[in-house]
């Protein structure tokens, strides 16, 4: 697997004691000078920026914005939560220009792997087009997503964001696209206010966008149970040429920045799930990009399960294997789920018999 990152990415700072820190990277990088070793991954290094990507999806005069508060020089906020020093402007430049080297990497034709992970900052999925919020800059997924569709025809992405906060400006881009399945796991209530399960597209866009606003508490049963039951189902149906996943790791238990409760070996077990889908529909292609994680050792453990989960799952050949292999049934689902309305209620808006 392509492992796309860069020391410059350690640059951009949100100001002291800010959660969003260069620190969540080194550790990561820790962790992935661990699988290097072991021959799992592949280093890359982005190649130089290029705003006129960024404003596939962004508006000019926003990234105008970001572009002069960093000639600044000196801190300075887009909200209460979302700095921007000297160096944030080519740090998210960079950040998307990882994610579209990558997306060269696995949808070129003479690919040598099919996934990539990009370990970037700042994070990309509270950015609209118009306004970064929630520590984020540009997003970098929807930019990834719209590279592929104009660069390489990629007709149909599912992106699943597994962060514990709704992506909200993901899906604001994407809310009338058919063309984008964009699905979010995510604790509700909870910032940024937004991902109830009713929110399910826009005119051309209904019906590709499913949210999975779960309580406090939720633990890996209910991901699973809901991955079983409605998003492989439906991402079957759907039949994506390209899986992204919105790599966010403040769902685990020791996180401070959620009340969510999934460990390391969850995030394998996702990724064995999604991979399924990965193998089946795409070809194997499957960009990870990184999003929140704010204690440091579990965010870089989680990385490393979710690469490891992503390339285990060649030997599942439906849903039911995975059921199996999960140990998932009607018991399972009485006794485990925490969240079956709103699991209940997603299937029924997407027409889904569980």
């Amino acid at each position: 697997m392509y492992f796309i990152y860069d020391d410059y990415y350690l640059k951009h700072e949100n100001g002291i004691s800010h959660p969003e820190n260069p620190d969540r990277l080194r550790y990561i990088k820790n962790a992935a000078d661990i699988l290097a070793g072991r021959g799992i991954i592949e280093y890359i290094s982005p190649s130089p920026a290029d705003k006129k990507q960024v404003e596939m999806v962004h508006d000019a005069s926003y990234i105008e914005k970001v572009l002069e508060l960093s000639e600044k020089g000196r801190l300075s906020f887009l909200d209460m939560n979302t700095g921007v020093n000297q160096y944030t402007y080519s740090c998210a430049l960079k950040a998307d220009r990882g994610c579209l080297d990558g997306m060269d990497l696995i949808l070129s034709g003479n690919n040598k792997y099919k996934k990539f992970f990009l370990a970037c900052r700042p994070p990309g999925h509270h950015a609209f087009s118009s306004r970064g919020s929630g520590f984020c800059i540009f997003n970098n997924a929807a930019i990834g997503a719209r590279y592929a569709v104009s660069q390489y025809g990629i007709k149909k992405i599912a992106i699943i964001d597994l962060d514990a906060h709704h992506g909200n400006g993901t899906q604001d881009i994407f809310y009338e696209d058919d063309g984008i399945f964009y699905i979010s796991f995510h604790q509700y209530p909870h910032y940024p206010g937004s991902g109830e399960v009713d929110e399910t597209g826009y005119g051309r866009g209904e019906g590709f966008n499913l949210n999975f606003p779960f309580i406090p508490g939720t633990k890996e049963p209910d991901y699973l149970a809901a991955l079983i039951d409605i998003v492989l189902p439906l991402m079957e149906k759907f039949e994506p040429e390209l899986l992204i996943v919105s790599a966010g790791y403040d769902s685990h238990f020791s996180d401070y920045m959620s009340s969510l409760g999934l460990v390391e070996d969850s995030y394998q077990k996702i990724m064995n799930a999604l991979s399924y889908i990965s193998h089946r529909s795409c070809g194997g292609r499957m960009a990870m990009v990184l999003e929140g994680g704010y204690e440091y050792r579990s965010t870089a453990g989680s990385v490393a399960a979710t690469i490891m989960g992503s390339l285990e799952s060649s030997k599942i050949k439906s849903i039911e294997d995975l059921e199996m292999y999960f140990g998932i049934d009607d018991g399972y689902r009485n006794s485990k789920i925490k969240n079956n309305m709103v699991i209940d209620q997603a299937a029924k808006s997407f027409g889904i018999s569980r």
